[in-house]
């Protein structure tokens, strides 16, 4: 329905502004154009609401909603003092927020990590090794995903908490134990 909606929306705005104001008819110009934008515009919150709603009812995150999460997600430049974070020529990396967790690239964690077929191992420098398995898919409490060939972790998952300041994204170990507590 919203596609038929966006093309209605486009033809509208191209086709009926271009002939309109070819016959000389401003109104019907005028008319072309604020309808196509309002169709096309439409279309766009009903996608949206449907996403919205999707989610409320549970059902898994589509792929073509995923993409669109990870392109307007925010970039960071990632540091962290408690190990080595992999920096590829001071690349900014996606901080995705999906199901209520916040994910990265595996790649963030190329200088703690080791990967065999689907098992990635964390060795951060004074904690055990933390093993995760990488699912194909994106589901409510995944800890590391695939997509697109790329492979992305939760940072909860890692025992890190992060924090965003001056436009760097920081990475800590998260306290456990008696330590929260002082």
């Amino acid at each position: 329905m919203t596609t038929i909606q966006n093309i209605t929306g486009l033809f509208l705005l191209v086709f009926g502004t271009f002939f309109s104001f070819s016959a000389g008819n401003l109104p019907a110009a005028f008319i072309s154009l604020v309808g196509g934008f309002i169709l096309m515009s439409l279309s766009k919150l009903v996608d949206f609401q449907q996403g919205a709603y999707l989610r409320a009812l549970g059902v898994p995150i589509t792929g073509d909603q995923l993409h669109l999460i990870m392109k307007h997600s925010p970039e960071y430049a990632v540091e962290s003092a408690d190990f080595d974070v992999y920096s590829e020529s001071h690349k900014e990396y996606a901080l995705i927020r999906l199901e209520g967790e916040l994910y990265l690239s595996v790649q963030v964690f190329k200088n703690v990590m080791t990967q065999v077929e689907n098992k990635y191992t964390f060795r951060f420098p004074g904690r055990e090794p933390i093993s995760l398995y990488r699912t194909l898919s994106l589901y409510k409490g995944a800890e590391l995903f695939d997509y697109g060939g790329l492979a992305f972790v939760s940072i909860s998952a890692l025992n890190l908490v992060s924090n965003i300041c001056e436009g760097r994204l920081l990475l800590n170990f998260a306290l456990r134990g008696r330590e929260a507590d002082h």
